[in-house]
């Protein structure tokens, strides 16, 4: 292999310059000739004609051939190609009729074929859970819902605090009423054919609250619209009348209104709500023939909370430029062009998400040209490394945090807990209500090997919920370190001694599929032991869809793990809920929260004072480190892996899934 300079293209040049030869003399023709200077660098050669300086009579045709060295292929030649018959060809002709210079690139790694032009293709790890907008509240269903339905408006490119139109052309605040106007879009057709409506706009909504699931996202609309988080209060009584609904979304003309409970609601944040999956419009007409809700305030209870899945679960009716063709469960997502979009077309006929576990599986489909996205595990990201064909985003700033949560109340009937009592072969139902255990365990974790090891140092260790690039967020708030001695000390306080003296024993399950909630078990685990080898600690593998997600559910797990839990919209209020009130999502699943603790995170919501505002988040911040109801892990960045075929991606934390503003997106080999 020779030895050169290596560029990011690792190109050969090959640099063509010409000398103009004329012979005189009266009757003697002129002859031009041409002199072809080649050269090359690391990743191959051209073979012929050679390297080196060469002299070809006008018109010539030069036959090119360059041969890539092991572990290289041949990509194209650039310059100066229009004579070039194929400069995607390593074997190829040149015309010398002209002065010329031109390069023909190497890649490392193999090469990947541009296969499936009018599709993409995206390989991921988990299913969806339904296709019912106000049901998604993970990031694989929301991103399928985003595909498919649309919202009165949307961020702009990558920004998280300016929007553009969609369903909605103008829009309106009235701060002395709290309420905001949308002008519904004209023209606009449903996939099954309806026309859109303000009437179906109303609707969405208004059945979004109807539903109001149990831990799902709809709090975020009661929060901003009635001042509540729930439909029900905390015994799973209704506590809101059907009134209350009607009037918090009413048509009026063209225009739909929104009022709200209080001027002091962000206006930012209400707009930022408004572009989530669960804010989507549905067909009203379309919905009522499904089984669903008929808008009327007789039957309104009775879709209040389904007991299953609700009747749209897995068909769809929404606007966006792509259809529901198929969902065959943990098997593939199929999307189709909707031919009848409002807007520009779509640029891919189908999108297609396959549901693919293993990673060597999705690794040899990426590069074989049949996938044009996978997800990449952080531990397997170097075998993609320096792979020509492949177009690579990295260090993208995630507004997700990784987490473990201690559950307060363990179900009785978990098989987690061993002898459910703490005689040594077991922990019983309330073993992290003793916050001395909470302190003990957060001591006991290792943030550094655990970013370096798992994440190759591609992100950061936080203390709380509020996470960088969040306003408010606290770069000095305290944080837990390292330190097996302070661990030590709590657990030996921990239950009156009898943590210490009697040791403990409990399973701690994780997903399958990825090393980065199986590497934190370890760790903790490990640690665990080393303070006192009675702490028995036993890491098992589990089905996310079967074991983990049901068991977190039914608080059947002593502790579980959520990795990349991240923000609806970009305001600390999003991540504060879930983590810490007592109706947040995350919080109700460990039982942790209070009343005190909720009317801060309230308060700290509606301030319009940013100075006292600030105050008070820095306060919540350091209540997560005072009550330490479960160990922040850390905040990460994260990478994308496409075909060097994909074009326009760009990076909006808030635009859910791997392959981001595909509507905006491309394929081609140019």
């Amino acid at each position: 292999m020779k030895n050169r300079v290596v560029s990011i293209s690792l190109a050969v040049v090959l640099a063509l310059s010409v000398t103009l030869i004329s012979c005189g003399g009266e009757g003697v023709p002129e002859i031009t000739e041409y002199n072809l200077t080649i050269s090359s660098t690391e990743g191959g050669s051209v073979a012929s004609p050679g390297e080196g300086t060469f002299t070809y009579d006008e018109g010539e045709v030069v036959n090119l051939v360059a041969e890539a060295d092991e572990d290289y292929h041949f990509v194209n030649w650039t310059g100066d190609v229009d004579t070039i018959a194929d400069v995607n060809a390593a074997s190829t002709t040149i015309t010398m009729d002209s002065h010329y210079s031109t390069i023909a690139n190497f890649g490392r790694g193999p090469a990947i074929p541009l296969k499936n032009r009018n599709d993409f293709v995206q390989m991921v790890l988990y299913d969806i859970d339904s296709l019912d907008p106000p049901w998604s509240y993970d990031t694989a269903t929301a991103e399928q819902v985003q595909h498919i339905y649309e919202t009165l408006l949307f961020y702009d490119g990558d920004k998280t605090d300016q929007f553009v139109p969609v369903l909605a052309t103008e829009w309106e605040f009235d701060n002395e009423n709290a309420s905001y106007r949308f002008r519904v879009r004209e023209g606009v057709k449903f996939h099954e054919g309806g026309t859109l409506t303000p009437e179906d706009v109303e609707y969405s909504f208004e059945r979004a609250m109807v539903q109001d699931r149990s831990i799902g996202p709809i709090w975020m609309l009661y929060q901003a619209l009635l001042g509540l988080s729930s439909s029900r209060d905390g015994d799973g009584n209704i506590q809101v009348t059907f009134d209350q609904i009607d009037n918090a979304v009413e048509v009026d003309g063209d225009w739909v209104q929104f009022s709200l409970v209080a001027p002091a609601y962000p206006t930012l944040a209400f707009y930022q709500i408004l572009c989530g999956p669960w804010a989507s419009i549905v067909d009203k007409d379309w919905c009522v023939a499904q089984g669903e809700w008929d808008g009327t305030e007789e039957t309104w209870t009775d879709y209040n909370n389904p007991g299953g899945y609700s009747a749209i679960r897995d068909k769809t009716n929404g606007t966006r430029p792509w259809k529901l063709e198929e969902w065959d469960p943990g098997v593939q997502i199929k999307l189709g062009r909707n031919d009848d979009y409002w807007g520009e077309p779509a640029p891919f006929e189908r999108v297609i998400t396959q549901i693919i576990g293993e990673w060597t599986t999705r690794k040899v489909a990426l590069l074989a040209g049949d996938a044009d996205l996978v997800y990449v595990p952080r531990a397997d990201m170097g075998e993609l490394e320096d792979i020509a064909d492949l177009a690579v985003y990295q260090d993208l700033p995630q507004l997700t945090i990784d987490a473990f949560f201690f559950n307060f109340d363990i179900s009785s009937e978990s098989e987690f807990i061993g002898s459910g009592a703490l005689d040594g072969d077991g922990i019983p139902t309330n073993f992290f209500t003793d916050i001395d255990v909470r302190k003990g365990f957060n001591y006991a974790f290792d943030w550094e090997t655990y970013i370096n090891d798992v994440y190759m140092g591609e992100a950061k260790q936080r203390g709380s919920p509020i996470i960088e690039d969040l306003p408010f967020y606290n770069p000095d708030a305290s944080m837990y370190s390292h330190d097996l001695k302070k661990a030590e000390e709590y657990l030996k306080l921990a239950w009156g001694g009898d943590v210490w003296e009697k040791g403990f024993k409990f399973t701690l399950l994780y997903a399958d599929s990825t090393i980065t909630p199986k590497a934190a078990c370890e760790i903790l685990a490990q640690n665990l032991a080393t303070i006192n080898p009675k702490f028995q600690v036993n890491v098992q593998l589990g089905n996310w869809a079967t074991d983990v997600w049901p068991g977190i559910e039914s608080g059947l797990l002593s502790m579980f793990q959520i990795a990349g839990w991240g923000a609806d919209y970009p305001h600390p209020n999003n991540l504060v809920v879930p983590f810490m009130a007592s109706y947040g999502i995350l919080a109700e699943w460990q039982g942790y929260g209070y009343p005190e603790l909720d009317e801060l995170i309230e308060d700290a919501f509606r301030e319009l004072d940013p100075t006292v505002q600030q105050d008070m988040y820095y306060e919540i911040q350091e209540r997560y480190y005072e009550d330490a109801p479960g160990i922040m892990l850390c905040q990460p960045l994260s990478r994308r892996y496409f075909t060097k075929y994909i074009h326009g991606f760009y990076f909006n934390p808030e635009i859910c899934g791997l392959p981001g503003p595909l509507y905006y997106m491309s394929k081609s080999s140019s």
